[in-house]
């Protein structure tokens, strides 16, 4: 009887600890339920945008044997070789390769491991307002408010951003294993795993530069409450002792991207410090709006450059951010009279929102009209939500703890959770193909010309060939010289037929960005068509120059040389051709036509052999 009752006993304890497993697995249930939800729409959708070239068209995530390349330069160098850009993300590419295995073209798996990456990135939110705040409960509203928020959705829904949750999920993994290794259970493993994490996240997206500065902070303000008593110095010894293995990986990553790149970064949009200063209130005041208030989103926005301290785009900004400092200010203040560790929350957390969106707020290294993205504020955010949830909490508090006044509470929550998951599933239903996201793009800015110029590059692709002139020449008005308009409109002409316009139009794409090795092989082709076979020629061997391994740049040299009667040159571009793809049939055609010329031309006696260009 004793043994068996000690058996019903354990059997007992295994249920209830069964049962609270169970209990604290429901709220990322149904947090990572909801958010899936939100975004299973975006499995029907197709690729846009970047997805083009860095999906569809990119040779180097075809095979393996590019992935040394991953690491050697930065993500567009399989197009642009000899172009200086700052976008060193190594493990990005190997997620295109991965992605590329197992579904090759079809959209839709590339969508759900998008939205896979950024259902784990909200799981690992609900951890880390779990750790901070030691409420599941706020956890859990912080991180279904990160979840569903719809300022996620270009992350989320557009392919090719999947950089902003892959880096999100390294980072926010590396914190959380940083947080654990400074318990008091054996902390060298849980160390080594979050230096081994935050060299991912570097290797992902190079904002991740700020965890060491996050580390530090956190550490700062959390020896406050372990050790009031200590002398002067003592927290910033904390600090620095916390971030000190952080900045090692950080001082070997640097000399490997600067070796990359070829430098450190590239400022592409050269601009003034006082432009800078003056634009960064209302960049900051409509990240704010997008927080606050999420509709009306676009993959474009009209952001111009301030170059005046004008009230309302400049002084009303500012006061606005400062207003809204100060309330978080107050907050805090208001807050760390009644609780320490929850003000300490509130700091870290206006910190990680601060540091953030930091380093896109240094407008020369992003391009002129697109300064401001929603996908910027994919990892701010996580500071934002965890100040919203507290915020919740407190509001709770102030009602008191009756349980009616709480179910008004928990109404209000659920209420702003299912706006959310609506507005999420609406707006992202934008990006389900290229013309849908380019006309809500236009008619949110229409004063942006990236945003003209794809509209009517989406245009001309259904066919609307008026209407895409007119977009384009809009463009052009605005920025004669801006790159996209200029190469698309030449493109246009190209296929139209319009050769004399084509040249003109690429001539002028080719002196705006001299990296493009596109343009360089059609304006060769539109030179052969007008027979100015030498301009041709030369075009097309610059196209060679620009990107050795283009695809067509050997056949349309082939081209242009058979026509000006140069077969035993054009011969050899055509089997250089050939040996990048055996199966081309133009190619195959083309060498069989100048195979027979040549035999021709050597059968009739007396034929001169410098016809065939050999000597």
């Amino acid at each position: 009887m004793g043994a068996a009752a000690e058996r019903t006993e354990r059997g007992g304890e295994h249920d209830f600890a069964r049962q609270v497993g169970g209990a604290r697995a429901l709220p990322g249930a149904l947090l990572i339920t909801a958010t899936f939800l939100a975004y299973a729409a975006t499995l029907s959708f197709g690729f846009v945008f970047d997805d083009h070239i860095l999906v569809i068209e990119n040779d180097a995530i075809r095979a393996w044997h590019f992935l040394p390349s991953y690491f050697a330069s930065h993500i567009w160098s399989y197009r642009y070789p000899h172009l200086l850009a700052n976008y060193y993300r190594p493990f990005f590419l190997v997620w295109l390769r991965l992605n590329e295995v197992v579904f090759g073209q079809r959209a839709w798996g590339w969508h759900l491991t998008s939205v896979a990456a950024h259902l784990a990135v909200t799981y690992l939110v609900f951890r880390l307002g779990r750790r901070l705040t030691r409420d599941a409960r706020v956890a859990a509203a912080g991180a279904l408010l990160f979840g569903l928020h719809p300022v996620h959705i270009e992350a989320v829904a557009y392919v090719s951003a999947v950089a902003e949750p892959l880096a999100a999920l390294f980072l926010l993994a590396a914190f959380l294993a940083w947080l654990r290794s400074r318990e008091p259970e054996p902390k060298l493993r849980w160390l080594a795993a979050s230096l081994a994490l935050y060299a991912g996240a570097l290797l992902s997206k190079e904002s991740s530069l700020v965890l060491p500065v996050l580390i530090a902070i956190f550490a700062w303000i959390n020896s406050r409450g372990e050790n009031r008593g200590v002398v002067r110095g003592e927290r910033p010894r904390a600090a620095l002792l916390a971030a000190a293995p952080f900045l090692a990986v950080t001082a070997a990553y640097l000399p490997l991207r600067i070796w990359a790149l070829k430098g450190f970064a590239y400022a592409i949009t050269p601009l003034a410090l006082r432009t800078e200063l003056l634009t960064l209130p209302s960049v900051l005041l409509f990240y704010l709006r997008l927080l606050v208030w999420p509709f009306g989103l676009s993959c474009y926005y009209d952001t111009p450059f301030v170059s005046a301290p004008a009230f309302r785009s400049f002084v009303l900004p500012l006061i606005v951010i400062l207003l809204a400092l100060g309330v978080l200010l107050f907050w805090y203040r208001w807050t760390r009279r009644q609780s320490l560790e929850e003000s300490g929350v509130i700091a870290f957390a206006g910190f990680w929102m601060a540091l953030a969106i930091a380093p896109v707020l240094n407008f020369r290294f992003l391009p002129e009209g697109e300064i401001a993205h929603d996908r910027y504020l994919y990892f701010p955010s996580v500071g934002f939500v965890i100040l919203m949830a507290l915020a919740l909490r407190q509001v709770e508090r102030r009602l008191g703890g009756g349980m009616r006044r709480t179910a008004w509470v928990i109404a209000f929550g659920v209420g702003l959770a299912a706006l959310l998951a609506f507005a999420t599933a609406r707006q992202s239903l934008y990006w389900s193909d290229e013309l849908s996201l380019d006309f809500h793009a236009h008619e949110i800015a229409p004063q942006n010309v990236s945003a003209t110029t794809s509209l009517a590059a989406a245009a001309a692709g259904r066919g609307m060939i008026p209407a895409a002139l007119a977009l384009y020449q809009q463009a052009l008005q605005s920025r004669p010289g801006f790159w996209q308009a200029n190469v698309n409109m030449a493109y246009l002409y190209y296929e139209q037929g319009n050769f004399p316009e084509a040249v003109r139009y690429f001539e002028r794409s080719a002196a705006a960005v001299p990296t493009d090795g596109d343009q360089f092989l059609y304006l060769g082709l539109a030179r052969m068509q007008l027979n100015q076979l030498p301009q041709a020629e030369a075009a097309i061997r610059t196209a060679l120059l620009v990107r050795p391994n283009g695809h067509g740049y050997h056949l349309g040299l082939g081209l242009v040389l058979k026509q000006a009667g140069r077969l035993g040159e054009a011969r050899q571009e055509l089997e250089a051709a050939l040996a990048r793809d055996r199966q081309n049939a133009q190619a195959l055609a083309l060498l069989a036509e100048i195979e027979g010329e040549l035999k021709s031309q050597t059968a009739k006696p007396g034929q001169n052999a410098s016809a065939s260009g050999e000597k």
